[in-house]
């Protein structure tokens, strides 16, 4: 999908907030979640009402909700999920 250097699995609060931090500091970021219709409003409001509200996405933070799609091109790959 992308030429991204980082995906964060997981688009709750932490993970929505660590992708922001990533994409704030020009990494390419994508953001990856489970719920297609939440990441599709996320996609379309530059942000996660639900979890961090205000929070807008930097330019270099894009939302997938394929997994395949969001790991394809990644360097890294960083789990931010409830354990």
């Amino acid at each position: 999908m992308n030429d991204a250097s980082v995906t964060v699995l997981g688009a709750g609060s932490y993970g929505t907030a660590l992708a922001i931090c990533l994409a704030r500091n020009n990494t390419p970021t994508v953001l990856w979640g489970r719920d297609a219709k939440q990441l599709s409003v996320m996609a379309d409001s530059r942000q996660n009402e639900r979890y961090l509200p205000g929070a807008s996405f930097p330019d270099a933070l894009s939302v997938e909700s394929d997994l395949a799609s969001a790991v394809a091109h990644s360097r890294d790959i960083l789990v931010v999920v409830p354990s």
